[in-house]
């Protein structure tokens, strides 16, 4: 199944640390950075600092999706699980 180029799909995304999941719509041209502020700003995950960043991936293929790319070019299609992962950031 492929996602049409204009077309909004919905993606379900883990939160890092809980059983939670958000559901939410995204644009073809929404990049993995701007999932991540939307989910921070619904108050889903709380926002990256000094000592915390966030990564994205796609638990149908394993796949990680870069936070430049776009979902959808990332391989997201309607109905995926993505994971956000939490990592380390700084010294």
């Amino acid at each position: 199944m492929t996602t049409a180029p204009n077309t909004k799909i919905t993606a379900v995304f883990l939160h890092p640390r809980d059983s939670r999941e958000f559901k939410a719509e995204v644009g073809p041209g929404t990049t993995g950075k701007q999932a991540i502020d939307g989910l921070v700003k619904a108050g889903f995950i709380e926002a990256a600092g000094a000592t915390r960043a966030y990564a994205l991936q796609l638990q149908r293929t394993g796949a990680s999706i870069p936070l430049s790319a776009a979902l959808v070019t990332a391989g997201i299609q309607d109905g995926d699980i993505v994971a956000v992962t939490e990592t380390s950031a700084g010294a």
